[in-house]
């Protein structure tokens, strides 16, 4: 955990996931990274308070990752910050002269949620409240409060903003009272 640019109050990061690059890492508070996920550091990742990374969902690519609060990411989803390119060799594995990777970012807005299996690609902001339905490939900018679903990834419904933030100002004022009373 020393090795994370920061670490908020009550994190968990599993003992066995990966965490490649930890030092452009941040982590608020609360943030929950479960075994056997991966998550690349890239050029930075700042993830928010209470954000749950599940089993087998990863963050890599090379990229940048701005991760907003309450999102999940749930198991086997991918959020892809840079690709290699067909105009070179195809593979990380090459020496770079031989390599035209395409490095980019990924913006999850607070409230967002990528379901399982899906795969979000490079250069991407998935709106405040959004959600991307499992197995659905993001190749677009995803609306806030939407849901997304399908490949590629179109808008299926709408998602209830009032009673998401009325949930989140609920647990908010109740915690304001705990912590007067003590």
């Amino acid at each position: 955990m020393k090795r994370f640019v920061r670490v908020g109050k009550s994190v968990q990061v599993f003992s066995a996931a990966l965490i490649l690059t930890p030092e452009v890492i941040a982590l608020n508070d609360g943030v929950r990274i479960d075994d056997f996920s991966r998550i690349e550091g890239g050029k930075g990742i700042r993830i928010g308070k209470y954000v749950h990374i599940c089993s087998f969902a990863s963050i890599y690519g090379g990229g940048e990752a701005l991760i907003g609060d309450y999102c999940g990411i749930t198991q086997g989803a991918r959020l892809v910050t840079g690709t290699e390119q067909p105009n070179a060799v195809m593979t990380a594995a090459a020496p770079a002269h031989f390599r035209s990777p395409l490095t980019g970012w990924i913006i999850m807005g607070p409230n967002s949620f990528v379901g399982a299996n899906a795969v979000v690609m490079p250069n991407i902001t998935i709106g405040e409240g959004a959600v991307v339905g499992a197995g659905a490939v993001v190749t677009k900018d995803v609306p806030p409060w939407v849901i997304v679903a399908g490949v590629p990834a179109r808008i299926i419904s709408k998602r209830d903003r009032v009673a998401v933030l009325a949930l989140l100002e609920k647990g908010a004022v109740e915690e304001n009272w705990k912590n007067r009373s003590k």
